[in-house]
């Protein structure tokens, strides 16, 4: 099976951000109560403010503006520099942005499109894939827990048909 995959920004900063904040259990949760710990300092900072202004002790407010930043931080700003970062790797990156794809039984192999001058491959056996993963619209395969490959649904001729290498392969997502 051959396609080629032209990766659009949106694709590619999903991704990013789910493997910052959602490809562990641990991140999840971390993620979750960031969210949680956002959302809820205001609230109660003001129910407390209405409720019991007098109950409130001067460590609160150094406590409760921490946490605020905290969460601030690790759920809002973060993701916004994420997005930032994915932006640019791929306009620095052609070819993590194109490349063409052949897929069979024994592996992968990638061939860099972008470079006009030489063509870039690489051939990658099943064994070197760790993890295929599928989010939404996207496959994920981890060569590493770091490095992954992303293709897109949209990009693949027959999906059955790459669902049943993979699996024939014993990296069904």
């Amino acid at each position: 099976m051959e396609f080629t995959v032209d990766l659009q920004p949106e694709e590619y900063r999903q991704v990013m951000l789910w493997h910052q904040f959602a490809s562990t259990t641990g991140r999840r949760i971390n993620d979750i109560i960031g969210w949680g710990v956002l959302m809820l300092t205001p609230l109660t900072i003001v129910l407390l403010l209405l409720l019991a202004p007098d109950a409130l002790s001067i460590w609160f407010w150094p406590v409760a503006i921490v946490a605020f930043i905290y969460a601030s931080y690790s759920t809002l700003l973060l993701r916004y520099q994420i997005r930032n970062q994915a932006e640019s790797i791929l306009a620095q990156h052609p070819a993590l942005q194109r490349a063409h794809y052949q897929v069979h039984e024994k592996g992968i192999k990638l061939v860099d499109t972008a470079m006009e001058e030489e063509e870039k491959k690489l051939f990658l056996p099943w064994k070197e894939i760790e993890q295929v993963r599928k989010i939404g619209d996207l496959y994920l395969l981890f060569v590493s827990a770091e490095m992954l490959l992303i293709i897109p649904k949209r990009a693949l001729p027959d999906e059955n048909q790459f669902r049943t290498i993979l699996q024939s392969a014993g990296k069904i997502p």
